[in-house]
């Protein structure tokens, strides 16, 4: 072949590879936006094939005052998605939320069951003599309520459950190292706090300064005070640097136990 003919061919060659180049140039943006849209729909459609329909609902846990089935409609009712597209953040939101639930686990199990575990709240307060209170303060209805008569009583002319709650758990604590147990905790209508114990001891608290009027209860308790436990019919708090002892009229002693510094000091 001559070398004419040869840059002819060479020349047609050349053409056709730029003209391939530039149709494959033009072709693949083309092939891109047809694979994604392939991609999104086939992912949507996987999507929709795994996102059926809740149609079991679990629930698990040892209920006293819950109802299995009255749970089941409560979770039911908060049912927003299928099995992909629920929102289990949402759900566990809502029934933590519930007084009765202390707490709350979800999850899926394929193909179309919904876990509910549930822990069961637990009742620690009598609030006044018809309800009752959880560990937040949270009041519970308990229609059967016999078996918990012996639960301490906490009753306030005024305020919140939650504020009771709160304090009867803080004294409850600085109470263990006297070795004496909260029966009933009182606040009257000028804030003055009062405690009655299972030993049968009243603790007048005043106002304020709680954690330190505890504290010094318990350095005389410990420096003798224990001993005369079932001659003490009450022990006032109110005073800024001591105490007052108030004898039981069958003690054999019927004085009162201040430090120095207390005996002239007003009940705040």
């Amino acid at each position: 072949m001559s070398k004419t003919a040869k840059h002819h061919v060479n020349q047609k060659q050349k053409s056709s590879s730029r003209m391939i180049s530039r149709f494959s140039q033009k072709l693949l943006p083309l092939l891109m936006i047809l694979l994604l849209v392939a991609t999104i729909y086939g992912t949507d459609f996987i999507y929709k094939q795994i996102d059926t329909p809740l149609t079991r609902v679990m629930i698990g846990g040892e209920f006293k005052h819950l109802k299995e089935p009255e749970l089941a409609t409560l979770v039911r009712a908060q049912i927003d998605g299928g099995f992909l597209s629920m929102n289990l953040i949402h759900l566990q939101t809502e029934l933590q939320s519930h007084p009765w639930i202390h707490q709350v686990s979800v999850r899926r199990e394929w193909p179309s069951t919904l876990k509910v575990e549930v822990v069961e709240e637990v009742p620690i307060a009598r609030w006044g003599q018809k309800g009752f209170l959880n560990r937040l303060g949270d009041e519970l209805a308990i229609k059967e309520n016999s078996h918990l008569r012996s639960l301490p009583v906490l009753q306030t002319e005024f305020g919140k459950s939650q504020d009771m709650i709160e304090q009867y758990q803080l004294i409850s604590e600085l109470l263990v190292p006297i070795d004496l147990r909260l029966t009933e905790l009182q606040r009257n209508t000028v804030g003055t706090w009062q405690v009655d114990t299972s030993e049968g001891v009243r603790l007048v608290l005043g106002r304020g300064q709680i954690v330190e009027k505890m504290q010094r209860l318990a350095i005389v308790w410990k420096s003798g005070l224990a001993v005369q436990k079932s001659n003490i019919a009450s022990i006032d708090l109110r005073y800024p640097n001591g105490l007052a002892v108030s004898w039981r009229e069958s003690a054999s002693t019927v004085s009162g136990l201040q430090s120095q510094n207390a005996k002239d000091s007003k009940t705040i």
